[in-house]
């Protein structure tokens, strides 16, 4: 019942889910960018990181995400995708699971029902991945 009712949320409310996250994420590094047009890329891009961080939505601590995040701040080369990818990758996937094992060992539980193999859940988490940073990428390409 909770999963119908999560999937009907999303689809009436769709800033709730990833693509909302995504779509939030480009709407603020622009007004960032419009804000301070002299800032360095790399400047508004940790600014995008820290004001998710700081967002009373979180889904852990915010030491947690800090620690999460630290590699890509401190990443001087890091790209818009590569934030977003970030923080979608952190508040829909390891927030929720430990690990990519448990996520696996949560889906075999339910897809062995359909005779899946670990070798098809494999292949189904990597195509999510793969069209999440694929609507990502589309996203950033098309910014004004």
């Amino acid at each position: 019942m909770f999963n119908i009712g999560k999937g009907l949320l999303l689809k009436l409310f769709p800033s709730l889910g990833p693509k909302g996250v995504i779509n939030t994420q480009i709407a603020v590094y622009k007004k960032l960018k419009k804000k301070y047009p002299t800032a360095s890329e790399d400047d508004i891009l940790n600014s995008l990181i820290m004001y998710r961080v700081k967002s009373p939505l979180s889904p852990t601590s915010s030491q947690e995400e800090i620690n999460h995040y630290d590699k890509i701040l401190k990443n001087n080369n890091k790209t818009l995708e590569d934030v977003i990818w970030a923080i979608i990758e952190y508040e829909y996937i390891l927030s929720r699971f430990v690990n990519y094992q448990k996520l696996r060992e949560i889906l075999s539980a339910k897809l062995s029902k359909f005779n899946w193999t670990p070798e098809k859940i494999q292949e189904e988490i990597d195509k999510e991945k793969d069209d999440w940073i694929q609507y990502i990428q589309e996203k950033v390409r098309n910014i004004d």
